[in-house]
């Protein structure tokens, strides 16, 4: 696959197909994950990829977060009151995904938006890693606002949650989004 067309036709997949994702493909995606760029090369990222029991434990946890984003929600797609129930249905089951990545950064001496930065670097990656590979998945920053109770779970103190991941084969293909204008700037070029 092409980088310009991954880049182009990957989705936010909020819907996926109930079969399960071999490990092996989890481990070339995550893998994938792993070579992104970051800050100072501390690669101060960690992630956990998850499937089975404790994962439906999980996902009741993360459900509670829509509660917390529900307001800002609301008021973004006033005009559209669907996205705000499809995505509170989304939060209840996670679109039925088999698997859930926990993307964290452990802190460093830089700033914690270096270590932010990095992580999310490492997230874009998989997320065009997994598309290559047939995966649908969605980037969750909502399940942050739950992170104490998902640590806990975990087993996990010295690391902060950045973002969940579900992840599975999709049983959707949502239409692109229109791009936004006027968000790149171009300085100190001459015209031809």
């Amino acid at each position: 696959m092409d980088l310009y067309e991954a880049i182009k036709d990957r989705r936010s997949v909020r819907k996926f197909k109930p079969e399960p994702v071999s490990k092996e493909v989890l481990k070339k995606v995550m893998e994938m994950a792993l070579w992104a760029p970051s800050g100072m090369n501390l690669q101060n990222w960690f992630f956990l990829v998850m499937t089975g029991e404790r994962k439906e434990t999980l996902v009741n946890i993360i459900s509670k977060s829509y509660d917390y984003i529900a307001p800002a929600l609301k008021e973004v797609f006033a005009d559209k009151p669907g996205v705000a129930e499809f995505t509170r249905k989304f939060f209840k089951r996670l679109g039925g995904a088999p698997v859930i990545v926990f993307a964290y950064y452990m802190a460093t001496k830089e700033r914690p938006e270096t270590s932010i930065q990095s992580v999310a670097a490492a997230i874009q990656n998989l997320l065009l890693a997994a598309h290559s590979e047939g995966l649908g998945a969605c980037w969750m920053t909502g399940p942050i606002h739950v992170a104490d109770q998902i640590n806990e779970l975990l087993e996990i103190e010295d690391k902060t949650l950045a973002a969940v991941i579900p992840l599975g084969y999709p049983d959707q293909f949502p239409p692109a989004p229109k791009r936004k204008s006027k968000r790149v700037v171009y300085e100190g070029f001459e015209d031809k």
